[in-house]
């Protein structure tokens, strides 16, 4: 699929943002687990686009993430190498925003004349994003001073938690109706413009779009409106995320170069297939699926002779296959394919891409530790 990255903020020019947003001003979704005090691309959402469409000034920003050796840098790699193996289409978004301006403006006008609707949604946003800035930072309340430690944009993203809850709670909490209309009119305003904003641009440029996990509860709310009851691009991102942290966790992904190899391999269509089966209903990766896969892989590399290593079964967390012993600890040959083994091993092709790209890691972490 094509799929848009968005860009947080990016109808903000007809309002003043407050300064706690600046650090996630025009940058793209990433991964709010954090490694090293950096932002993590998000891999599993990665792996699905065929193409993704991404803002030119966002762009622009994250190659002076990269030059400042900012928390986007990671983010910013990944975007550079997929960019230049053409992945990747860069977009005016302001051009397009300028040229709806007034379509921008009716919508945001129909929104707030029913904005006593949008006072759930919005409680849901603060929420989602309460629960991603404590997936952050581990074991921290986010309403305890942070200690001196803590990566300075995690800080500024609790304080933007805080301090929108409390306007939230402020308005919410206005005895008299005007002044409770008002205040919650101004809070809704820059949130609504940016739904509105990407909404518009995903209908001009014709692909899904992939957001910040905190302004779903809006959308919904918004496409329940027309009979969408979720949107598909990210039901598709968060049953490949279920794939690699609850059935394959030992087969996420981890490194670009890892990414753009899969990106290349013909199999990934494969894989592409799986999530959305799983998307329809027709399979559950949870790890009861991961022992029904493992089972069948093993044995039709049994079948065909081809003892092939599949790397990580000892410390998958659903433990051994029963049945299966110490087959998965060999160091055993490859053997030349036949159409027999590659007529068994067609159902499974997507698993061999993952173990394929697992061992490709494995071999690349132990040659950079020697």
């Amino acid at each position: 699929m094509e799929l848009m990255l968005t860009s947080f903020g990016v109808a903000e020019e007809d309002f003043e943002p407050p300064e706690d947003w600046s650090l996630f001003h025009r940058m793209p979704p990433v991964r709010m687990r954090a490694m090293n005090n950096v932002f993590m691309p998000d891999y599993a959402a990665l792996l699905l686009c065929e193409r993704l469409i991404l803002d030119e000034s966002t762009f622009v920003l994250l190659e002076e993430e990269r030059a400042y050796n900012g928390p986007y840098r990671w983010v910013s790699d990944t975007i550079r190498q997929l960019y230049h193996e053409g992945f990747i289409k860069l977009v005016d978004f302001g051009h397009i925003l300028k040229r709806n301006h007034k379509l921008l403006q009716k919508m945001l006008e129909h929104d707030l004349r029913m904005q006593d609707r949008w006072a759930e949604p919005l409680r849901a946003s603060l929420n989602i994003w309460r629960h991603l800035c404590k997936k952050s930072l581990i074991g921290k309340d986010i309403y305890q001073d942070m200690p001196s430690h803590t990566p300075y944009y995690l800080d500024e993203a609790f304080k933007t938690h805080r301090m929108v809850q409390r306007m939230f709670e402020s308005a919410i909490g206005k005895r008299k109706r005007s002044e409770y209309r008002e205040a919650l009119r101004q809070l809704l305003r820059p949130y609504l413009s940016y739904v509105n904003a990407n909404i518009v641009l995903s209908n001009e440029i014709g692909v899904g779009f992939h957001d910040w996990a905190d302004f779903l509860p809006f959308y919904r709310f918004k496409f329940l409106s027309v009979g969408k009851e979720d949107i598909e691009e990210e039901r598709r991102i968060e049953e490949s995320k279920k794939l690699f942290e609850v059935s394959f966790p030992e087969f996420a992904i981890d490194d670009t170069s890892i990414l753009i190899n899969a990106l290349h391999d013909e199999r990934v269509i494969d894989l592409r297939e799986m999530v959305e089966k799983a998307v329809k209903g027709k399979v559950t990766f949870d790890q009861e699926f991961a022992r029904s896969v493992l089972r069948e892989v093993l044995g039709i590399e049994r079948r065909t002779m081809g003892y092939r290593k599949i790397i990580s079964y000892v410390t998958m967390p659903i433990g051994f296959v029963p049945w299966v012993g110490t087959v998965a600890q060999k160091t055993i040959e490859e053997t030349v394919g036949t159409p027999l083994e590659r007529k068994l091993k067609q159902k499974y092709r997507w698993f061999y891409l993952l173990s394929d790209l697992a061992e490709e890691s494995k071999i690349r972490d132990a040659k950079q530790s020697e």
